[in-house]
């Protein structure tokens, strides 16, 4: 071989071995991410980390474009052969249970669960999904607590009252509310909301005829699908509390997106200061 052409080999190699090694240090930094959490996905997405996702639950529908995502079945019986095909590195979930540590064990992956209490965890564990995809997030999340602190700041000087009692309404038959370990209620606080059922030391629980007899709420707060029709909505309300012995008119019900108001978000932090509003 030429010196010339031995030389240009050798240049070669080190091209090629330079770009191999590029490669793998780039896939090693880059984990690839599944989620089965809706809530969790939009997070993803408003981190900036969705070029890490890589396949969602069947619930996953915000923003627009993951719905161009593959997509893992049910989040409590996800479809194994599709994990099998993906093999992600980190699994995101909002609910533990036996399905999750099989596919664990199967698959040798990281699960890492998502379900914040209140507005800060939420913001605690945007900055552990960052740290786990190796990212510096940490601008945009001080941004988001700058934020919470600005609404709270707006209604505790606007807010000498007592708290509003708020029935929260999940639906009927049996009637469910959530208690004071849900994010909605822990959040609605700053509104100088309180839930009806506040003193209850669970996430979501069944409230009885004589239960809810005997709490009359100032508002009725609950979420709106899209498949929904607001008016119809309103009025099914109204007549299950009139059921109860309790009137209620129509100014006294609030209907939101039932994705925003039950996702733990920075969707529902933007919307805050409005829901905020039209409860007082």
């Amino acid at each position: 071989m030429k010196k010339g052409t031995s030389l240009l080999f050798q240049g070669l190699l080190c091209l090629l071995t330079g770009v191999v090694g590029l490669t793998t240090a780039s896939a090693a930094e880059k984990p690839t991410v599944i989620s089965l959490s809706p809530a969790a996905t939009e997070l993803i997405y408003e981190l900036k980390l969705d070029s890490h996702l890589i396949a969602v639950d069947q619930n996953s529908d915000y923003p627009e474009q993951v719905k161009n995502l593959p997509n893992i079945g049910d989040p409590f019986n996800p479809n194994l052969e599709l994990l099998a095909q993906y093999q992600p590195d980190l699994l995101i979930h909002f609910s533990h249970h036996h399905a999750l540590e099989t596919v664990q064990k199967t698959f040798n992956l990281t699960l890492l669960p998502m379900q914040p209490k209140n507005i800060e965890e939420l913001f605690a564990q945007a900055e552990q999904l960052s740290n786990h995809l190796y990212h510096n997030r940490n601008e945009q999340i001080q941004q988001w607590r700058q934020q919470w602190q600005t609404i709270h700041q707006q209604y505790q000087n606007s807010t000498s009252s007592l708290p509003k009692k708020v029935f929260i309404f999940l639906g009927t038959n049996p009637i469910y509310t959530l208690g004071k370990n849900a994010f909605l209620s822990q959040s609605l606080h700053v509104c100088n909301v309180k839930g009806l059922f506040d003193d209850q030391d669970y996430p979501s629980l069944m409230v009885s005829k004589e239960q809810l007899a005997t709490h009359a709420p100032d508002t009725v707060l609950a979420g709106l699908s899209s498949y929904d029709n607001a008016e119809q909505r309103t009025q099914q309300i109204i007549d299950t509390f009139k059921s109860l012995g309790i009137a209620l008119t129509e100014q006294q019900i609030v209907l939101v997106d039932q994705d925003i108001l039950f996702r733990p978000t920075i969707r529902f932090l933007n919307y805050l200061p409005t829901l905020c509003e039209r409860l007082r």
